[in-house]
């Protein structure tokens, strides 16, 4: 059994199906997040009917499946003493994850993101990160982080300059307390905001990467599968990449590895796909197990959750 914490931001997920034409009437990229302000989280709102809420963000979702692993797995992230604030710390509660974040009075309120999913399953999110942009340096401290194996972080925080800062401190940390530290690229049009600090911080601190097809090409700046594997083989790390329907892709120096996803007929909603696709991978290679089992067993987390409506799998009881 390794440690693990997770490192990202606390939201609220509010999920809607809506039609199509919703996502131009708002004006949000198909597919990708949008950062709002808290004024227009009123107008994305009236396209919701009988949404499904749930306690999330990106790390957490991971940090949530790895919780049903034989792993002891906990989240870092900040929250306000607000009610989205204590649904979320109340999640986490019932979930039995432990929380080692920041709870505090604020004038800004616990982030959400609304996640709007169209019928052919593809999930777009606005988010307002809230007071999850204020968590910075001082709340990083070293105690947090003691004893901790595996430290999972992710790339929406940088575009914060409080919350970079606070990512680049947990870098320091992991060479300080060895342990291993992955990373999320989270989002191509994130990459694409920050691509050159992102390499920097990847080439100093970070041991393994996580990122999709569109984050890897707009990270390696290449189209063609040959250079950015040529790419990756450059910057000397671990890198897993997905790729729909191709399946899944390990590298690490000029070593490549692939495992086919399965066709899934009942798609219904890709929010969380890649979240949980992490959680089963980092679930076996935490267990030192063969690079093509972690991968087929990200695989299969990610066929489940995108089975069903929300970033969360549900598991019997």
């Amino acid at each position: 059994m390794k440690k693990i914490l997770g490192v990202g931001t606390a939201l609220v997920d509010i999920i809607a199906q809506v039609d199509e034409d919703v996502i131009t009437k708002l004006g949000l990229n198909k597919g990708s997040m949008s950062l709002i302000e808290e004024k227009q989280i009123p107008k994305i709102r009236e396209y919701f009917n009988n949404p499904t809420i749930t306690s999330g963000g990106s790390v957490c979702n991971t940090i949530h499946e790895l919780n049903n692993s034989s792993h002891q797995a906990s989240f870092f992230g900040k929250v306000n003493d607000d009610d989205y604030g204590k649904a979320f710390l109340s999640d986490m509660e019932n979930a039995k994850i432990l929380f080692l974040g920041i709870k505090e009075k604020n004038s800004l309120p616990t982030g959400c993101c609304n996640i709007l999913v169209t019928k052919d399953g593809e999930r777009t999110m606005a988010t307002h990160i809230g007071i999850g942009s204020q968590l910075n340096v001082k709340d990083i401290t070293k105690e947090k982080f003691e004893g901790m194996d595996h430290v999972y972080m992710e790339a929406y925080l940088w575009d914060h300059d409080l919350t970079k800062a606070a990512l680049k401190k947990v870098g320091e940390f992991s060479k300080e307390l060895k342990f291993e530290l992955s990373f999320s690229l989270s989002d191509p049009f994130c990459v694409m905001r920050n691509r050159s600090e992102l390499e920097n911080f990847i080439s100093d601190s970070v041991d393994l990467v996580f990122c999709n097809l569109d984050e890897a090409r707009e990270f390696s700046q290449s189209e063609h599968m040959s250079d950015i594997a040529q790419y990756f083989q450059h910057l000397n790390k671990k890198f897993v990449m997905t790729s729909g329907k191709d399946g899944g892709y390990f590298f690490h120096g000029d070593k490549v590895e692939h495992e086919p996803s399965k066709i899934i007929e009942n798609l219904i909603d890709t929010t969380g796909a890649g979240d949980n696709f992490a959680a089963g991978f980092l679930d076996k290679y935490l267990l030192n197990s063969p690079v093509k089992e972690a991968l087929e067993y990200g695989h299969q987390k990610a066929a489940l959750v995108i089975q069903q409506i929300g970033s969360r799998i549900k598991h019997s009881q």
